[in-house]
């Protein structure tokens, strides 16, 4: 039956403004609990001011998770987000797909 997921909407986890040590867990499991029954999940980054590199690795776990599970992973972090910055000094935007608003990742295809 996962021919019911073709063309549902992604599910969206808005992510708080700090993330480290003290939520991190919360926040992947989060994201987790979302990959159930979804096709693509969009991690929220809009309004996250601080998230460090741990964190910010671990989402490549978070990431392989969901392609086990052929899930999309989504990561919406705007240009000026100071996340986005870490995000490429580490080298996860070659990695990860982001993108610069919730529209644009929900925009792109499953299959993308």
């Amino acid at each position: 039956m996962s021919d019911q997921l073709t063309g549902s909407r992604p599910v969206i986890v808005a992510l708080p403004a700090e993330i480290d040590l003290s939520n991190a867990e919360q926040v992947y499991d989060q994201l987790a609990a979302a990959m159930a029954g979804a096709a693509v999940v969009i991690a929220d980054f809009t309004g996250t001011r601080f998230c460090d590199c741990a964190c910010l690795n671990r989402l490549l776990r978070v990431h392989n998770q969901a392609a086990d599970r052929n899930v999309k992973l989504r990561l919406v972090i705007p240009p000026s987000a100071p996340v986005r910055e870490v995000v490429k000094l580490l080298g996860l935007d070659q990695q990860l797909p982001v993108y610069a608003s919730i529209d644009a990742a929900q925009a792109e295809p499953e299959s993308g």
